[in-house]
């Protein structure tokens, strides 16, 4: 099951979500800046700390770094932008979601590395590069962006079949959390799902939220920003775990205490939001 997401679910989506926009409609420096530059820099904090705290090997380090910056952008932050903002808020959404797609890549190149590491001391670079290169999700969010440059565009039932096939995506991700959860795992490493917990739901949105307002971004991306940034832990994060090795289990528990503790965060953030912006919510 995790298999079939890690190949074809995710890889899907993000082709879909990326080449379904105009190339043009990709190029927002500003939010790549705020919302792409504070994950990364939050990313790589996370996991200096982490190597340099605890006992976590370099794969492990860099799965439990990216759960604690990378937004299931395309599950939550999407649908509550569309519903507040209607089609001005969709945009910004997507933009979160490829910002997303970098990360995974990011991510998905260091667990190769570390993988060709373990296998062989002397794996070269080129074969390294071609794993990642061959890697489905790469793949898609690569060919998705060349895809958006040609500007055709999906045609109605083919994005009808993408959008059954990402709610597959949830339905898989839960489950397979539910399967791995383990209830002395959760009591071994309560402290470390709090910290990265906090800093996923409370401590991005805000570095985030401040960025934006910072490089100056319009009201309404630095809404889209700060909610992409609130919301859960993608569930990607745990397949990609899965399917590595690299602490799955502590993945999934971090995925499932994020979404269920969003539920009053994100509502706390639209509120915060409101307060800064309220001539931005009344676009819709």
């Amino acid at each position: 099951m995790v298999q079939f997401a890690v190949y074809v679910l995710i890889p899907a989506i993000m082709f879909y979500l990326i080449g379904q926009e105009k190339f043009e409609n990709l190029l927002n420096y500003g939010f790549y800046v705020s919302y792409g530059g504070t994950m990364l820099a939050l990313f790589a904090v996370l996991f200096i700390v982490l190597k340099a705290l605890t006992s976590f090997q370099v794969g492990s380090a860099t799965v439990l770094a990216f759960a604690g910056v990378a937004s299931n952008t395309a599950l939550v932050a999407l649908p509550i932008l569309h519903a507040i903002f209607g089609s001005k808020g969709a945009l910004p959404a997507v933009l979160a979601n490829l910002v997303v797609a970098i990360l995974l890549l990011i991510m998905t190149t260091i667990l190769e590395t570390s993988a060709g590491h373990k296998a062989s001391a002397k794996t070269p670079i080129y074969k390294i590069l071609l794993n990642v290169l061959k890697n489905p999700i790469i793949a898609a969010t690569l060919l998705g962006v060349l895809y958006s440059f040609t500007g055709i565009g999906f045609s109605d039932a083919v994005s009808d079949y993408l959008e059954l096939m990402s709610q597959a995506l949830a339905a898989v991700a839960l489950f397979a959390i539910g399967f791995t959860t383990s209830v002395r795992t959760i009591v071994q490493t309560g402290p470390m799902i709090l910290f990265l917990t906090v800093v996923k739901l409370l401590v991005v949105p805000g570095v985030v939220l401040l960025a934006g307002h910072l490089i100056g971004l319009d009201p309404l991306w630095i809404i889209a920003a700060t909610v992409s940034a609130a919301a859960p832990t993608a569930k990607s994060i745990f397949l990609l775990a899965k399917h590595y090795d690299q602490e799955p289990q502590l993945a999934a528990h971090i995925v499932s205490a994020t979404s269920f503790l969003a539920v009053g965060t994100l509502i706390l953030w639209l509120f915060v939001l409101h307060h800064l912006h309220p001539t931005a919510f009344q676009l819709n």
